[in-house]
């Protein structure tokens, strides 16, 4: 019952920020970020699915003193880090206090072996936290510029009349500027989003785990590489309407497509050059 008021407690605590995030006017408005309303409702399905192994560990072993305290430290660290967003207004610090709340306080209430078991959906939500705008602007803005490079090097191959001119690209007499869409940050961090949960579920060693995570980063530039192409090319032979209407609000559907494609065929080609039982040894 104790422990029932205090979940009640922190879910009052941060609706709040929650609502704010959600309805009102922050980064999740941004184009690069929306993606990220479904982080939580994975995020707890993620937990609800481990209730079994959940029940098992609850009858095990008290918790330890070191245990208690480590827990303890983490809320504490989470408390002092959402009184520091509320006092300054920072709701990108609240949600980032989520985590150390979390871990703190399941740990305390249940023991770090739950914690431990509960780690990957609790650190999920760190795909909740945007980074600033500055950092942002940082990361998109030379993406963009190699974006932009790639489709006149790619295209101009091919011999279609196209000039870039920064991060205006001209092909024929129609104009397409690459804006923060079309940098693939968007489709990247919606990719590892997604991509993360596929391998956090599948039945496979770390080693492969590992590979199938450090394949999603190219797999998803070269998606978004490959949708910016179409749109120069639907553009030079459609006109700038086409480009800009159904296929460009759509095209998301290409990187997708080829990101989990691409993990797909990448596990089955492990699967062939390891035995499946080797992996879960």
């Amino acid at each position: 019952m104790i422990n029932s008021l205090i979940w009640i407690l922190a879910a009052v605590l941060y609706a709040p920020v929650f609502h704010n995030l959600y309805f009102g006017k922050t980064n999740w408005a941004l184009e690069d970020y929306s993606h990220i309303y479904f982080i939580l409702p994975i995020s707890l399905y993620l937990a609800w699915q481990k209730r079994e192994a959940l029940n098992k560990l609850l009858q095990e072993e008290k918790e330890s003193a070191a245990g208690i305290f480590v827990s303890f430290f983490l809320l504490l660290v989470g408390v002092m880090i959402f009184i520091f967003g509320w006092r300054r207004g920072y709701d990108l610090i609240f949600i980032f206090s989520l985590v150390p709340v979390l871990f703190g306080l399941t740990g305390y209430l249940y023991g770090s072996k739950i914690a431990k078991a509960l780690s990957f959906p609790i650190l999920y939500l760190l795909f909740l936290v945007p980074p600033p705008a500055g950092i942002l602007d940082s990361i998109t803005l030379p993406m963009r510029y190699g974006v932009s490079f790639a489709v006149e090097g790619i295209l101009g191959f091919f011999n279609y009349p196209i000039k870039r001119e920064g991060l205006l690209l001209s092909i024929g007499y129609k104009d397409l500027y690459m804006a923060s869409a079309c940098s693939g940050f968007r489709s990247l961090i919606a990719m590892l989003s997604l991509s993360f949960v596929y391998i956090y579920l599948i039945r496979a060693g770390l080693f492969k785990k590992i590979i199938l995570a450090a394949i999603i980063t190219p797999l998803a530039l070269t998606g978004n590489l490959i949708r910016v192409i179409t749109l120069c090319l639907i553009t030079f032979y459609f006109g700038e309407e086409a480009g800009r209407g159904f296929f460009h609000i759509f095209s998301g559907v290409i990187i997708f497509m080829i990101t989990i494609l691409g993990l797909i065929y990448v596990e089955m080609m492990l699967n062939r050059c390891k035995p499946e039982k080797a992996d879960d040894e």
